[in-house]
């Protein structure tokens, strides 16, 4: 037995690394600058290039975004294997689409070094030059244009605006000099070869992947977009929702399965048609409309008494780690759980007793089952001693799959009862691009699938020894 979950812990393991790295990949490729996203009104208080550059610097730092994204990086030989110490991230992504189209780094650079020396003089012509606002618009323009045609034709924009300003001094003319000569070259000097020449850089263990996957591990999961830590504002909605799921749950199974095998006991009698029947109108019944309908029933006056005051808890009902415990804040909060559990309650029972009931009858059918009636044993101890646990083989299965659900919610019912668990979260946290949430709702999701099925192979292996004496 030890040697089956020290193989089943061998295939977790690797398993995790790649969704940690499709996760990783995921949050890479979103759109958006992540110092931004979550510095932003600080990063719009920075005027000077300087200074953005050297504040983006420190954010990024903060944030774990000062080092190389992985291990390694192969790319094409005109990018440099600095890359990734560019700030910030536009800038950045600018100057490498510009050395995609033309294979020229150093002059892309220099083509930088100019606009910012441009926008500087500028700014010390008199305010009363009339066409300060215009050359200031142009060259701004330019600043941001990332294809080369474009490049040239406004660089053609503002050297137009720059011939009509008399106040030129002689910096500034010596300034659009050396812009109109990195922009021809930028343009006109391609190096294609740079292009098509593939180049390695190794960075080591130093990298942005090392230490997410490392805070990941010791629950330093980063901020949110809140500028808190996440497990500060993931920690009372993961309670509230591994409270609501897991007392949901542990009810559908305890009256699941013993229902399960009474139905294939009594097989074809009134009990079990009737049993099917309702079953089947319950799996028929969309979960947001029973939501509706209990709360008619159960907290309007329409048909009696309400009783249940209120079913939804809004934001003062969020639990409040710091004021006091989730034991306390759950045995006050009670009611307004009565709801939603008795709704995921409903949910669960339809599909594990049908399952249950499906293993039962299969099992009954198997030749050993003939062989313990034919030794006089009564039927209960034929259900119960020797054909249950071989028919919680489809029951382990749908524990897998929903054992995730405990730990990520149900959208669907905690938006129907305002319920701030992690289905609410999560989609907050998408529609207001907090990746870092998002990530960690990602990775906790994913941990407990992988837990889920290590923990029913478990039990298939508990259930039936053959499956661990098998797989040597």
């Amino acid at each position: 037995m030890l040697r089956y979950v020290l193989r089943r812990l061998l295939i977790a393991i690797p398993t995790l690394l790649i969704i940690s790295l499709a996760v990783f990949g995921i949050s890479k490729c979103a759109p958006g600058d992540p110092v931004e996203n979550i510095f932003g009104e600080e990063m719009i208080q920075i005027f000077t290039p300087e200074q953005l550059s050297e504040n983006y610097r420190r954010k990024a730092a903060q944030l774990g975004l000062d080092k190389p994204v992985f291990y390694f990086n192969i790319s094409p030989a005109a990018y440099p294997d600095t890359l990734w110490k560019i700030y910030p991230l536009d800038r950045r992504n600018r100057l490498a689409d510009l050395t995609a189209q033309n294979g020229n780094w150093p002059a892309n650079l220099r083509f930088e070094a100019s606009i910012f020396e441009t926008q500087r003089q500028l700014e010390l012509l008199p305010d009363s030059s009339l066409e300060k606002p215009y050359f200031r618009l142009a060259i701004s323009e330019l600043s941001v244009q990332t294809e080369l045609p474009k490049l040239n034709m406004h660089f053609g924009l503002a050297d137009s605006v720059f011939r009509r300003i008399p106040e030129a001094t002689p910096a500034l003319s010596q300034s659009m000099d050396s812009l109109r000569k990195y922009t021809r070259v930028a343009s006109e000097d391609l190096r294609k070869s740079a292009l098509n020449t593939p180049a390695f850089h190794w960075y080591g263990l130093n990298n942005q992947y090392q230490h997410w996957l490392s805070g990941f591990l010791t629950g330093n999961w980063g901020l949110t977009k809140r500028q808190k830590p996440v497990w500060q504002e993931l920690r009372p909605a993961f309670m509230a929702t591994l409270a609501l799921n897991g007392i949901a749950l542990l009810i559908a199974y305890m009256i699941s399965i013993p229902w399960g095998v009474e139905m294939a006991r009594r097989k074809g009698r009134p009990f079990d048609l009737w049993s099917q029947r309702f079953l089947l109108l319950l799996k028929a019944m969309p979960v947001f409309w029973v939501g509706s309908l209990l709360v008619v029933l159960l907290c309007t006056p329409v048909f009696g008494k309400a009783i249940i005051a209120s079913p939804y808890l809004d934001i003062t009902d969020t639990w409040n780690m710091h004021s006091e415990s989730f034991f306390s804040w759950f045995a006050h909060k009670f009611p307004k759980f009565i709801l939603p559990m008795l709704v995921l309650i409903l949910y669960s029972l339809a599909l594990v007793t049908m399952q249950m009931r499906g293993g039962m009858l299969e099992t009954l059918r198997s030749d050993y089952i003939r062989t313990a009636r034919s030794k006089g044993l009564s039927e209960k101890a034929v259900h119960w001693r020797h054909a249950f646990r071989n028919a919680l083989f489809p029951v382990i299965t749908i524990f897998a799959a929903v054992f995730p659900a405990l730990f990520t919610g149900s959208l669907v019912i905690e938006t129907l009862f305002n319920f701030p668990g992690m289905g609410q979260l999560a989609q907050s946290a998408f529609q207001s691009h907090d990746l870092t949430m998002l990530s960690a709702i990602l990775m906790i999701a994913a941990f407990f699938s992988i837990i889920g099925n290590l923990l029913a192979d478990l039990m298939y292996a508990w259930v039936d020894p053959r499956v661990r004496y098998t797989s040597k």
